[in-house]
């Protein structure tokens, strides 16, 4: 078995791609919680750490409050362990949570994959209206890298002229 790598709050933030202080405030938010904390008092996060941040950036993003994300959290560091592994040995007592906070969270992730399926019906009907009158034919999916360096460029450029 390979020793788990933990991250600083500097380094989570880095990989991340937020700022120290984001981390260091839905930790004191209790969206993040640390998985060690060394004897000088340094906040050590797990491998699945970073997974939970990333969540929670995306659940923000969506418009999920802050109290709906800490409790999604919260119910899957209590059924995963430190490197992301399901835990397949959990139980109704290893969650934190109430009930009513259980299904306020399962009501907010029906709403959300509801809203991902109208979003779906609606970009299919798009592509297809597209092919239909401009492209007349498949289209290669664009790399969201090379997309994104593209949106870039075009918003330097846009600045600069």
């Amino acid at each position: 078995m390979t020793p788990l790598t933990f991250y600083t709050t500097a380094e989570l933030a880095r990989e991340a791609g937020v700022t120290r202080r984001t981390v260091m405030h839905y930790a004191d938010l209790g969206l993040l919680t640390p998985d060690q904390v060394t004897a000088s008092g340094r906040s050590l996060y797990g491998p699945y750490a970073l997974r939970l941040l990333r969540d929670v950036l995306d659940l923000r993003a969506l418009g999920v409050p802050l109290d709906e994300a800490r409790d999604m959290v919260t119910l899957r560091r209590a059924t995963h362990t430190l490197d992301g592994t399901y835990r397949r040995d959990w139980t109704r007592a290893d969650i934190p949570l109430s009930d009513e906070q259980l299904r306020v969270v399962h009501a907010r992730l029906r709403l959300l994959q509801e809203a991902y399926a109208r979003q779906a019906e609606g970009l299919a009907r798009f592509d297809r209206w597209l092919t239909k009158r401009f492209t007349g034919g498949e289209v290669e999916p664009l790399d969201p890298e090379a997309l994104e360096e593209e949106t870039l460029d075009g918003e330097v450029r846009q600045e600069e002229g």
